[in-house]
């Protein structure tokens, strides 16, 4: 950010901007006025000074805004072959790590845990959730959809389509209780 005024003229008006790049031009926006020179005379005795100090504090106000996101990733984690079509691609999409975290963070794994505590299930729900999840925010699509394109995904992901219909059931089962639990984790 920066200070713009006329400098030819006797009452300038002052106006804190950010320079933007779009492709080889270089633009510039105002993003606060200040004020006019006359304005600022009532406030204080040197108007210049006071708007190179509120373009100062506007710097350190983004400068202390701006939240940092770290993620850790073990890629000497192997990928066992099962024999099916995810586990023979080596082309994987990695970049929805960011949402695992996230996903992870609302403890999602802990409900499935124990809504299907007494249940004898052979697939896990936690892990088709988040398929599911990712992939209608990466890539909308249908269940069936889902389960083609389960290469696109790095890890360890087996199930079928009837594992799919058998945990949606177990969803409706458990629905207001999902919602709730999303709600207060968040």
């Amino acid at each position: 950010m920066k200070l713009n005024y006329d400098r030819k003229s006797k009452d300038p008006t002052y106006f804190i901007q950010v320079g933007i790049r779009n492709g080889k031009k270089v633009t510039t926006k105002n993003v606060e006025r200040i004020g006019k020179h006359s304005e600022l005379l009532k406030i204080t005795d040197d108007p210049l000074e006071y708007a190179k100090q509120r373009v100062k504090e506007y710097n350190e106000n983004i400068k202390n805004s701006k939240v940092e996101y770290n993620i850790t990733v073990n890629f000497d984690d192997k990928v066992v072959n099962q024999g099916n079509t995810v586990s023979k691609s080596t082309c994987k999409n990695t970049g929805y790590f960011y949402l695992k975290e996230l996903y992870s963070s609302l403890g999602i794994s802990d409900f499935f845990d124990k809504v299907c505590s007494g249940r004898k299930i052979a697939f896990n729900p936690n892990m088709i959730n988040m398929v599911l999840t990712f992939s209608r925010i990466l890539d909308p699509g249908s269940k069936m959809h889902t389960l083609k394109n389960l290469t696109g995904f790095y890890g360890d992901f087996d199930f079928s389509h009837q594992d799919i219909l058998r945990f949606m059931d177990i969803l409706e089962e458990n629905y207001d209780e999902y919602l709730s639990h999303l709600f207060e984790s968040s």
